[in-house]
């Protein structure tokens, strides 16, 4: 049996795609709605048991990888958020994380993000930009 669970890939902004721990297999078996998450590790886990084609679970991996390299890089999200937003996203935690969930899912075109303002706009392309540069580090 393996001591760690198996890196898959490398995704954008560096980081890593690896296999869910068996407790995370379970959680993701019981919450197949979950389709992922940044992991504490600082890597992506996707859950095996997700009914989402290919193409949607390349979004959630780089959702999930944008919201890693927002915390490990310090980018953090200043613009403000809609009203519908603070609605739909209210139970997501604090404002800091509503704003990072909305980032992510702009970045990766989730329309439950719903309509971006200019300054949000601004922010993922300046977030794209830092993902991609930290790719470029790597050839």
């Amino acid at each position: 049996m393996r001591k760690h669970p198996r890196i898959i890939r490398l995704l954008s902004g560096r980081v890593e795609l690896r296999e869910p721990w068996p407790t995370e297999e379970k959680f993701f078996r019981s919450n197949p709605n979950v389709s992922g998450m940044a992991a504490e590790d600082g890597r992506v886990v996707l859950n095996p048991f997700s009914v989402l084609d290919d193409r949607q679970m390349k979004a959630v991996a780089l959702n999930e990888a944008a919201r890693i390299v927002m915390k490990r890089d310090g980018i953090i999200p200043s613009f403000s958020l809609t009203t519908e937003q603070k609605e739909a996203f209210c139970g997501y935690g604090s404002i800091e994380d509503i704003k990072a969930t909305v980032a992510a899912r702009l970045l990766s075109e989730d329309p439950s993000a719903m309509p971006p303002t200019q300054e949000q706009i601004d922010f993922v392309k300046r977030l794209s930009a830092a993902m991609n540069e930290a790719d470029r580090e790597l050839l």
